[in-house]
């Protein structure tokens, strides 16, 4: 599939988005990933010029957004960033089991490290535009104040009643343990709630533990490990 590239926009410091137009409507739930090939690299990658990227724009809205992290040791991140608009790349998906089911029911609690908010994005705008009004609550994690797509969090909690946000910066704060991840969330039903945690390996891990200390069960959490940003 052909993705036409429409606009960037600077989402916080070393973060952007990169807005697509696809060439026929892309059918997607919220939370799924992409693979963007790029017509060629201007940097040396041993990865290559294909990528997977969660789509950070929800299926309510007519472009497909990527959001990633610019990192100055990855020629292809570098190709990116440098790409004119008008361009078009090859896109292939949707792909990926970590998305909001259309049954999905209950208390939804996001648990989030650094650029792992992506598909947070998503489902959250999702939930707001279909007007499904289920209770989410995002805890955003981030080794700085600095956090991704925060004033639109922030306009669609004052917004809307049934999503709730709460920032971490761990280099104030100190890395999330189970004293500060419980008096984060909120009061909810184990029987009628998931937990979702997505983010860098050493996160998600860490996060893990946390969740098995609290005793919350398995087949309860969704999580999965953001690699290569």
């Amino acid at each position: 599939m052909k993705l036409k590239l429409i606009k960037k926009l600077d989402e916080a410091r070393g973060t952007k988005s990169f807005f697509w137009e696809p060439e026929t409507k892309v059918d997607f739930s919220p939370g799924q990933y992409f693979y963007f090939t790029l017509p060629k690299l201007n940097y040396p990658d041993t990865r290559g010029v294909t990528r997977h990227f969660t789509i950070s724009s929800s299926p309510t809205e007519n472009l497909l957004r990527l959001t990633t992290r610019i990192r100055q040791e990855s020629g292809y991140k570098k190709t990116l960033d440098e790409l004119p608009i008008g361009v078009i790349v090859e896109g292939e998906g949707p792909n990926g089991t970590l998305y909001l089911d259309k049954e999905v029911s209950g208390t939804q609690i996001f648990v989030v490290g650094g650029i792992g908010i992506t598909p947070f994005r998503s489902m959250i705008k999702y939930n707001i535009d279909k007007s499904l009004k289920i209770p989410m609550y995002l805890i955003y994690s981030n080794s700085d104040s600095d956090f991704v797509f925060k004033k639109e969090l922030d306009d669609w909690q004052k917004e809307n009643d049934y999503i709730k946000i709460a920032y971490f910066d761990s280099s104030v704060s100190g890395h999330l343990d189970a004293a500060k991840l419980s008096s984060l969330l909120p009061k909810y039903d184990i029987q009628h709630t998931t937990f979702w945690l997505v983010g860098p390996p050493p996160f998600t891990d860490a996060l893990e533990n946390v969740f098995q200390k609290m005793k919350i069960p398995s087949d309860q959490i969704r999580s999965e490990k953001f690699t290569g940003y």
